[in-house]
């Protein structure tokens, strides 16, 4: 697998396709994109055909975790997408790695990316 990130248009796009845009939301994207073959996506493992886009909806930002999420996972071939995963937990505790990004923020609560890299 490449270790190119995708560019942050289309991450934003494929984003947007996927998970939409909706108050009180916020949505990510893992601009490293996930390799064929087995992808966890939430409690789930999808199979991809191609290089895949994961992306995760805060459904509650600001609030402690376990509440109401979103992963979706789409292809970056087809645009395709794969599953939408519904969960409770975040990719990770604490602040995403610097390869993520915010793809929507409608009110301003992105809490899991340093402001530094929103920019």
């Amino acid at each position: 697998m490449n270790d190119s990130l995708l560019d942050s248009t289309t991450a934003i796009m494929l984003g947007h396709i996927a998970l939409g845009t909706a108050a009180g939301t916020v949505v990510y994207a893992d601009r490293m994109p996930r390799a064929p073959g087995p992808v966890q996506v939430g409690t789930e493992t999808i199979q991809a055909e191609h290089p895949a886009l994961l992306l995760f909806r805060d459904e509650m930002p600001g609030a402690n975790w376990m509440h109401p999420t979103t992963y979706a996972l789409v292809d970056t071939v087809t645009h395709n997408v794969l599953a939408r995963v519904p969960a409770d937990r975040p990719p990770v505790f604490g602040m995403l790695p610097a390869t993520w990004i915010v793809v929507s923020d409608p009110d301003g609560r992105a809490d899991l990316i340093r402001r530094s890299d929103t920019s």
